[in-house]
């Protein structure tokens, strides 16, 4: 058992670091570039308004913007109506009661204890004025303070003074009415000093004007002491004493006005996915760079986003891989070209996705150009089944179809609307597999191309009742798009198919066909130069396709092969016996020795010379192998007799 587990630990190991899996590794990170370039982008350009832009720069994402003077418009909107905060002090009246009962009482005292004589009454009068004054915050004229003084600043005209500013506040709020003026249409917010409660105030009618509170105290003086005349005095000191009790808080407006600009919501407009943010040649004016920065700080807000997208679309694609590897058939794993096999259908899948995203381009600039027919609509022209086409018939059918499978994901990757793309590309790719190893011409390559545009249309119309589409003007477009896409898959391929017999040495029927024209040069040559062998050759073509047909085998394979399997005897064809005329055998004035390396050589000069006609990896093989390790006996057998006669020793691998 502990064997058992290092031999699978050992071939794991292997697996994974074999050159399959470099493959593999390698097709899927470019892939996934292809796929996902958004990861690529390390920093975001630099603009400035005024720069001419060198490239057209389009959105590959639908994005919001804001919209600077819409935003900047709402927010003096809403500045402008927000309510300026005043401060109402409901302590005021008591304020200044306190105030001018502590400036009667002491300046009484003080005058008391400070009688004044001829040459001090002056300055104590100026004294006794300035206490009273900072006591009471109220200023006296000279005499003011002397008819106080006169009366030595008695209790009844303090408490008479008192009762008119309480009764003055309890008319209402006392405000800079010319100030206040400028908020009636939307009213003010008046704060409580107390305890900063708040509260609204439309109607500013209510309001008393400082400006004129001395008419004011008159009128509330003749109510407050019934009509009698009051006392000058009272009403001067009165009128001073009383201040606004509605002030303008002018640090809590401004912020609360910066607080309703920071809660304005900026205003937004979209950019829609593939719209056209700038492009070439055009000047960038500040609504372009607003577009620019946002487009790019969402690229540089998405960067660990894209960066999971990223691995998560490379390991797909590499399970993806190894899933459809273990579904191929045992031949397909077990093949000697299998690295080849592998490497050609990792280029054939690079080279889809590149011709996708090139269709998408060009339709993507098509429906700028032609409204009337939409990139939506576009889409269907694009050759989905060109991939698959290759594989089927340069690798095999149900390579093929596995490879299609792969080919109908990664594209549908590169749209929005994956599941339709995913089913179109799926269904045509299966029916060219299904159809085109019957090909055994190059013009029907253009004939299946056209079956796959009509599997096209039929899986465009079937799509297209499934969303509820159908009738509508841009149905027959896409049905239209859906044949050109399957013809353009059949002229793709037509012009592939030769380049990649080339590369990898691949051998299909069309080439069979091809080198199966007995007028090919290389058979023209072989007839002047060796008609024997020319003649042996289409003898045994016939019999080897006759036991391949019986078998179940390649017949076209076996039959080209047997027309090339003895090409290599041009170069020396007289060494062979059906070339020799009058029967001379040139190998009587030879050693065995001799004659055995020129018998086999015709096999390495028929693997060059299919190599300089170009007869593909296929034929070349069996050309090597006609006749595998196979002893040359008839010049063994002669070798060996000699050899007893002359008391030599002589190899048996020398006549292989």
């Amino acid at each position: 058992n502990g064997d058992a587990g290092i031999r699978l630990i050992d071939r794991l190991f292997s697996e994974i670091f074999s050159w399959k899996s470099g493959i593999a590794v390698c097709v899927s990170l470019i892939l996934t570039l292809m796929l996902a370039p958004q990861i690529l982008r390390i920093a975001p350009p630099e603009y400035k308004v005024g720069a001419i832009i060198t490239k057209d720069i389009q959105a590959d994402r639908g994005f919001l913007v804001i919209d600077r003077a819409a935003t900047e418009q709402k927010r003096t909107t809403a500045v402008e109506n927000t309510r300026h905060i005043y401060d109402y002090d409901s302590d005021m009246p008591a304020k200044v009661g306190i105030a001018l009962s502590k400036a009667f009482l002491a300046t009484r005292e003080y005058i008391k204890e400070n009688p004044s004589t001829s040459d001090t009454e002056q300055t104590s009068t100026r004294k006794a004025k300035k206490s009273f004054e900072d006591i009471s915050e109220i200023p006296l004229t000279d005499g003011e303070f002397k008819t106080l003084a006169g009366r030595g600043f008695p209790i009844d005209l303090c408490n008479n003074i008192v009762r008119l500013v309480y009764y003055t506040y309890g008319t209402g709020l006392i405000g800079n009415r010319d100030v206040l003026d400028l908020h009636r249409d939307k009213g003010i917010t008046i704060r409580e000093i107390r305890n900063q409660e708040e509260r609204d105030l439309d109607d500013l009618s209510s309001i008393q004007d400082a400006g004129k509170i001395q008419g004011l105290i008159r009128k509330n003086a003749q109510t407050l002491f019934e009509n009698k005349k009051p006392d000058g005095i009272i009403l001067s000191l009165a009128q001073k004493a009383v201040r606004p009790n509605l002030t303008f808080a002018k640090n809590a407006t401004e912020k609360r006005r910066q607080a309703v600009s920071d809660e304005v919501k900026p205003a937004l407009y979209e950019v829609q996915k593939n719209e056209m943010i700038i492009r070439e040649g055009e000047k960038i004016t500040p609504e372009d760079l607003d577009k620019l920065d946002t487009f790019y700080r969402g690229q540089e807000g998405s960067r660990f986003v894209s960066v999971s997208v990223f691995s998560g679309i490379f390991f797909t694609i590499a399970l993806l891989s190894v899933i459809f590897y273990r579904m191929s058939s045992a031949r397909f794993r077990a093949s000697r070209t299998l690295l080849t096999d592998i490497l050609f259908m990792g280029i054939v899948i690079i080279l889809q996705v590149v011709l996708v995203k090139v269709g998408i381009f060009i339709c993507d600039s098509v429906g700028l150009t032609y409204k009337l027919i939409p990139a939506s609509v576009c889409i269907y022209a694009i050759p989905f089944t060109m991939g698959t086409m290759l594989v089927a018939i340069l690798v095999g059918r149900n390579e093929g179809l596995i490879f299609s499978v792969f080919s109908s994901l990664m594209v549908a990757f590169l749209f929005e609307d994956k599941t339709p793309i995913f089913l179109l590309s799926l269904v045509g790719s299966a029916i060219a597999a299904h159809y085109i190893i019957r090909c055994e011409r190059r013009s029907a390559f253009f004939k299946i191309g056209l079956v796959v545009g009509v599997v096209n249309m039929g899986a465009i119309l079937c799509l297209s009742l499934l969303s509820g589409s159908l009738f509508t003007i841009e149905t027959p477009i896409r049905l239209v798009m859906g044949i050109l896409g399957g013809a353009l898959s059949g002229f793709i391929v037509s012009g592939l198919v030769p380049l990649f017999e080339s590369l990898f040495g691949y051998t299909t029927d069309i080439k069979l066909l091809e080198l199966a024209n007995l007028n090919q040069p290389v058979f023209q040559e072989l007839l002047m130069v060796a008609p024997g062998t020319y003649h042996h050759s289409v003898i045994v073509a016939s019999l080897v396709e006759a036991a391949a047909e019986e078998i179940g085998a390649n017949a076209m394979l076996a039959k080209v092969s047997a027309y090339y399997h003895d090409v290599g005897k041009m170069k020396k064809p007289l060494y062979f016996i059906e070339n020799q005329p009058n029967w001379k055998n040139r190998h009587d004035d030879l050693s065995p020795q001799m004659s055995s390396l020129v018998i086999i050589s015709h096999v390495k000069d028929g693997c060059e010379l299919a190599r300089e006609h170009n007869l593909g990896k296929a034929i070349t093989d069996i050309i090597r192998q006609h006749h595998g390790t196979g002893l040359v006996s008839y010049f063994y057998e002669k070798a060996k007799k000699e050899s007893k006669v002359l008391g030599q020793s002589i190899l048996e691998g020398d006549f292989r």
